[in-house]
């Protein structure tokens, strides 16, 4: 996984042209339900900030893009709540693990409108929220201003850290390049490796 996330972010480096689209997909697909669940487009979105600091990207195209593709990612979400209803605990793979849904729905009572704000800096939230409020017959105009607001803060607040130390890495290493390959591991190859460690601790803990 992590060797094809690497491979999308140097393709969106060689491919200027492609590369608003790209991280819209992207974000598209981080707020979508099931997508945003089980693929790590987070960390390439991150990582893809890097880009912005050694000027391969220009913030003022990728931004705006990233922005609406997470909008309609929450926007299809929520759509797909509404029509599928209750229906969705029986679709992959919320049927498989309940928990999701409950977590989401969880959220959305205790929070209401601003669970859409919040929810989307919330890993697993992030793509369940919306399908939740959905579910629930939240009022649409309410769910998009919460939607629309959310998007505009969340994409920035996922490249600039990225584009903040690739500027600061590139300045110590010299190479872009370089600065990149630090970032992407900061940013996916560690988290995932704590992951592990964790998992493996509870495992111990539990046998």
């Amino acid at each position: 996984m992590d060797q094809w996330a690497a491979q999308v972010v140097d393709f969106i480096a060689r491919s200027q042209g492609w590369a608003g689209p790209l991280v819209a997909l992207m974000a598209f697909a981080e707020s979508m339900a099931v997508l945003g669940v089980i693929v790590p487009f987070t960390a390439m979105i991150v990582a893809s900030g890097a880009l912005l600091a050694t000027g391969a990207l220009d913030p003022w195209v990728i931004l705006p893009w990233g922005i609406v593709g997470a909008i309609v990612g929450d926007a299809v979400s929520y759509w797909l709540g509404r029509w599928l209803g209750h229906r969705v605990h029986g679709i992959w793979p919320f049927s498989k693990d309940p928990e999701l849904l409950a977590r989401g729905h969880r959220f959305f009572v205790r929070w209401g409108v601003l669970s859409v704000c919040l929810g989307r800096f919330f890993g697993p939230l992030r793509a369940v929220v919306p399908l939740v409020a959905g579910m629930m017959d939240m009022p649409q105009t309410r769910f998009q201003v919460a939607n629309v607001a959310s998007a505009i803060v969340w994409l920035p607040a996922l490249m600039v850290p990225g584009a903040v130390a690739g500027t600061l890495l590139e300045n110590i290493t010299g190479s872009a390049a370089e600065a990149f390959v630090y970032v992407f591991a900061a940013f996916v190859v560690f988290p995932v490796l704590v992951g592990v460690v964790c998992w493996v601790r509870n495992r111990r803990r539990n046998e």
